[in-house]
């Protein structure tokens, strides 16, 4: 009967000395990415706040990628400990601090610097290792943290990005590119206190979870991927807009059609409309300003003095049968926008994480659409300097339709006493 008990006063003596180790940390562990983190916390030396331990490792791809793990339920004032390698191959580990405004990329922290300390770092074919040392953290951090409770944490990976040896030792020098992975965890703190003031740091258990949890994908706060989220019809309106609706409506005005400017007005009044409610909504949601937010605000308000300048056009050009300054500003406001617009689409696929060959097709397609343009641009530039010649001109079902909004009407049919058509008179330029 000695030897059992002997065995079992054994067992609760390791289990003693082991159990501080494992209740002093909590720790989450993925497979996709791969990654661990583990979490302890202290009370601060000198005073009523708390500091964080955080032990971070990943496994690296072919490549090297980067990780990254904060406090927060979304990128906005969260606080992120992203760490990657120098550049292929290196034995230099980048770490970096930051936050960010929004969903977007994140800057170096600037401020309580001083609170940061990066304790050790070590690099591996097989792993990425680092500690980081969060002073106080729980008095300054823009995200919230509950040492008493939950609190929301953050990951995010690009397992596919590649560093260049150019940014060694300055994390600043590296951009990050948009992340392939990303989620939200809650994890306890309440179960991460240091069982002793004097013991170290615990180091990453296994690739067990412990006081950590995991939050579904479509509860995380920065975007939303269902079928029809927000930001996907967003994208599809906008797209249809700029690259479908803008792009044909400025073809047809040049094109010898006889309802070539009333297809050019109703199409653009569509995609105007299109924009202009996608823009507005999204705007209304938004909890920040990005580069991509400030394009779509910038071609939105472009719009409505396209628009304006278009009926101050029409108007003068209707009683005075000339271009105007507005006539000129018409035109170039319309080619700026469809140039801003389209290119704020590609931005929005680069910022959702479209893949390298859906970027090339969208490059693809607007290559194209540019060229065609200017194509028929330069062939309209060339009928009218013929027309302004007396050359003979193939016969062009236009050539009697006014710049006009309103019905079609037969030649020489009359509203409010203004010709609308007259046979021989000139088709207008845009």
């Amino acid at each position: 009967m000695g030897s059992p008990l002997r065995a079992l006063a054994s067992l609760c003596l390791v289990l003693f000395w082991a159990c501080p180790a494992l209740a002093g940390m909590i720790q989450y562990c993925s497979d996709e990415p791969p990654f661990c983190v583990g979490v302890t916390l202290q009370q601060n030396s000198s005073t009523d706040a708390h500091d964080v331990y955080m032990t971070l490792t990943a496994t690296p791809s072919e490549t090297g990628g980067w990780t990254s793990v904060g406090f927060g339920s979304a990128m906005k004032d969260s606080l992120m400990f992203i760490i990657h390698a120098a550049a292929p191959d290196s034995d230099s580990l980048v770490t970096s601090v930051r936050t960010a405004e929004g969903h977007v990329m994140p800057t170096p922290l600037t401020e309580h610097t001083n609170n940061i300390q990066v304790l050790r770092t070590a690099v591996s074919e097989t792993q990425y290792f680092a500690q980081f040392a969060c002073y106080a953290c729980d008095t300054w951090s823009p995200a919230e943290i509950d040492v008493q409770g939950n609190s929301s944490f953050i990951y995010a990976a690009n397992t596919q990005q590649a560093f260049s040896s150019a940014g060694d030792g300055d994390a600043n020098a590296n951009n990050l590119q948009v992340h392939n992975h990303h989620g939200v965890l809650i994890g306890d703190l309440s179960a991460a206190w240091k069982a002793h003031e004097d013991d170290g740091i615990p180091e990453i258990q296994g690739t067990e979870t412990i006081g950590f949890s995991h939050v579904p994908h479509h509860h995380g706060g920065d975007d939303d991927e269902a079928l029809f989220s927000p930001v996907r019809v967003h994208g599809v309106i906008m797209t249809t807009a700029f690259m479908g609706l803008f792009f044909a409506g400025n073809l047809t005005i040049r094109l010898p059609l006889l309802r070539a400017f009333k297809y050019h007005w109703v199409i653009q009044l569509s995609a105007s409309v299109l924009a202009l409610g996608s823009a507005l909504y999204m705007f209304l949601r938004a909890s920040h300003l990005g580069t991509h937010k400030i394009i779509g605000l910038v071609v939105v308000c472009a719009l409505i003095a396209q628009a304006a300048a278009g009926y101050k056009h029409h108007i003068d050009f209707v009683r005075i049968r000339r271009k105007t300054v507005f006539s000129l500003a018409h035109r170039w406001l319309g080619r700026s926008i469809f140039v801003a617009g389209t290119l704020n689409v590609g931005l929005g696929m680069y910022y959702r994480g479209w893949s390298t060959m859906g970027l090339l097709a969208w490059f693809v397609v607007w290559s194209a659409e540019l060229v065609g343009f200017a194509y028929v641009v330069v062939h309209h530039q060339r009928r009218a300097m013929r027309e302004s010649r007396g050359q003979p001109i193939v016969t062009r079902d236009s050539e009697s339709e006014i710049f006009d909004i309103g019905d079609d009407l037969e030649d020489g049919e009359d509203v409010e006493g203004i010709p609308l058509m007259e046979n021989g008179g000139k088709h207008e330029e845009k």
